[in-house]
């Protein structure tokens, strides 16, 4: 099992699954600026979802970057589309501290397939051979 929330992830708790559904609508700002939006679920970034029994929710995000400059956004539009769930009280969001890296393994399948189809069809647009078929 993934060690973050992905998208085919199931979830005994219901609100948890809203929770995930909601994440699923909060696209990652830089893919948006490089014309291939990915959702923060899609895109591997949600590592952790809890809610207590008041409908407190935390939900934690790995971030591709410890410095990104978008956290406060992707927090601000999080805390204003879960905080819209009908179970939900209140909001945090944090940014995984633990040390751990992101890697592209996180993202979806498909999103994956997806941004390897596009480099490779940026490298043959630009007549480029990757290393690899040269050698």
């Amino acid at each position: 099992m993934a060690s973050h929330i992905t998208p085919e992830q199931s979830f005994e708790d219901e609100r948890k699954a809203a929770v995930r559904s909601a994440l699923s609508n909060v696209l990652d700002p830089c893919s948006c600026a490089s014309e291939h939006p990915i959702n923060l679920v899609d895109f591997g970034l949600i590592e952790e979802i809890e809610i207590d029994e008041r409908g407190h929710v935390d939900v934690t995000l790995l971030l591709t970057s410890q410095r990104c400059t978008y956290f406060i956004a992707m927090s601000d539009e999080i805390v204003e589309r879960v905080g819209q769930l009908p179970a939900v009280e209140s909001v945090d969001v944090h940014q995984s501290t633990e040390g751990k890296i992101w890697t592209p393994d996180r993202m979806s399948e498909q999103e994956r397939t997806a941004r390897r189809e596009r480099f490779h069809e940026r490298m043959e647009s630009a007549g480029i051979t990757p290393h690899a078929e040269r050698s």
